[in-house]
């Protein structure tokens, strides 16, 4: 395994997913001053849908291939065969679903969402499955051969299409009331998608290897193990969907009205999650390549491998995710107004910033539960999280509003994330060491927070503005805290091997 590789692709993958976080960032803010965060609300419901008929129509095939290819790579075997099967099995799928999609749009429209103009937009998106399904099976392919900058590059691609033509729809056509977001996110969706694929097509076409022979899994064992990540994919979509839309519904019951329950909502979606999940970005890349690397250390039998990888990403995830979730306790207010929300949306950005290492952590665990082919217990496990999420939903929301949707992120996240954690250490091997992984990191960041607050008040850079103040602490906390967290687990191995040798010398 080429430790400078992931790391390299790594940082590559959060660069350019910074970038979309922050052009997605910047999309909603547009969407939300131009048609209102009821739009925007409006936007998220349909994004879902059409995120679910992406589950419903290939499985997630993207992971399925990813996973597939590595492990034929693995034990060396043939993985363009197993990729002809990813693309057999998705087509398959996808004609399928987007033929009774299709078929059943006026129903979907009309008689479901209860709104005529979403009939023709479900019906183009229909269209448009089978080549998102191929253009997921072209991903999966090159995340599994180490091509990541080709996958990420499609991905940024295909994102930015299709911001432009949502911001140019929006700007002339919707803003107009001449064509409706329904529609709008449609024809974005289907020319970002195609555009993406082009880009594929070409990579694919260049940097394709040539493999002979024949693979080390047949078309059938491919698709009986398919089966559990498709059913967990489709899991999951289905109950996002369901709480995604619950979110509004138990809202009207607290006493909102529909649009003041779609403004809410749209906030939330639109506003406040993006910007928790943006520092995240380093790990959803870290996520993504640790499944094909787990399956390619698993198809070789490399068990100290990979126990180590576990371990280093428990540490490293932990010190990150705790310094973000600090900023954002710190500074929400303020983030809250700077990203084109308000008072309310700083306030709850705040309260939810403890859950934030709970949040993240989960990106990384269900990464390695993928890459260990451990998908039945993460169906099981996001079966579990989504029961707590929604019932927490449908008792707190229509009492307490809207932090009834806090207390059910908060109770889900970290109920469900510490059973992640048990299973994990129980398939890899690792450790789960407190004190490396909890207390080192936590000492670390309260002594440069508070060290940092105190050389602010001495030097008096406390009293210019709020955002050079918070600028300016970030960074010089940040560097502080990995200085002495370095300095810290430093300490402690020169005192384990003062004490090995004193044991040697002691024995000799």
């Amino acid at each position: 395994m080429n430790r400078n590789k992931i790391a390299r692709d790594t940082v590559f993958m959060t660069a350019v997913q910074l970038g979309l976080q922050g052009m997605s960032l910047l999309l909603n803010i547009f969407i939300t001053r131009k048609l209102g965060s009821a739009a925007v609300g409006t936007a998220s419901l349909i994004y879902t849908f059409f995120g679910f008929a992406t589950i419903i129509s290939n499985g997630n095939i993207y992971l399925i291939s990813s996973r597939f290819i590595s492990e034929e790579i693995g034990c060396g075997g043939n993985p363009n065969r197993v990729f002809k099967y990813a693309v057999m099995f998705s087509a398959c799928m996808s004609l399928i679903a987007g033929t009774g999609i299709f078929i059943a749009g006026d129903f979907i429209g009309n008689i479901l969402l209860k709104n005529a103009g979403t009939v023709l937009p479900i019906r183009i998106m229909a269209l448009s499955l089978p080549m998102t399904a191929f253009c997921s099976c072209l991903k999966g392919y090159f995340n599994a051969i180490r091509r990541i900058v080709i996958s990420a590059s499609s991905d940024a691609v295909e994102f930015v299409v299709r911001a432009a033509v949502i911001a140019f729809l929006t700007e002339f056509l919707i803003s107009a009331g001449r064509m409706s977001i329904f529609m709008g996110i449609a024809i974005s969706i289907v020319i970002g998608e195609a555009t993406g694929l082009l880009m594929l097509m070409v990579a694919a076409v260049k940097y394709r290897g040539k493999y002979s022979g024949s693979a080390g899994i047949s078309f059938r064992h491919f698709a009986f193990g398919a089966v559990p990540i498709i059913l967990n994919s489709i899991l999951t979509s289905v109950l996002s969907s369901a709480n995604d839309a619950l979110v509004p519904l138990t809202l009207k019951q607290y006493g909102n009205t529909t649009k003041a329950a779609l403004s809410q909502f749209g906030i939330f979606e639109a506003i406040i999650i993006p910007t928790l999940f943006f520092p995240s970005v380093i790990l959803c890349s870290l996520s993504n390549i640790l499944v094909p690397e787990l399956s390619r250390e698993r198809g070789a039998d490399n068990a100290n491998n990979v126990k180590s990888i576990t371990e280093k990403v428990f540490q490293r995830t932990f010190v990150f995710s705790m310094f973000a979730s600090a900023v954002f306790l710190c500074f929400g207010n303020d983030i809250g107004i700077l990203v084109g929300g308000d008072a309310f949306a700083g306030k709850i950005i705040r309260i939810l910033s403890p859950a934030v290492p709970f949040i993240y952590l989960e990106i990384v665990l269900e990464g390695i539960l993928r890459g260990m082919g451990k998908h039945s217990f993460s169906s099981v496990n996001y079966l579990a999280e989504y029961t707590i999420r929604i019932s927490v939903l449908l008792i707190c929301v229509p009492l307490f509003g809207f932090y009834g949707i806090v207390a059910s992120y908060l109770a889900s996240n970290i109920i469900c994330n510490i059973s992640r954690i048990i299973m994990i250490i129980k398939v890899t091997g690792a450790k789960f060491r407190f004190r490396n992984i909890i207390l080192k990191p936590l000492f670390s960041l309260v002594f440069s927070m508070q060290f940092t607050m105190l050389a602010e008040k001495l030097l008096k850079i406390d009293r210019v503005s709020k955002s050079v103040n918070a600028l300016v602490f970030v960074a010089v906390s940040g560097i502080l805290y990995i200085f002495v967290y370095k300095v810290v687990v430093q300490l402690e191995y020169r005192e384990k091997e003062r004490g090995r040798r004193l044991n040697e010398l002691y024995q000799e």
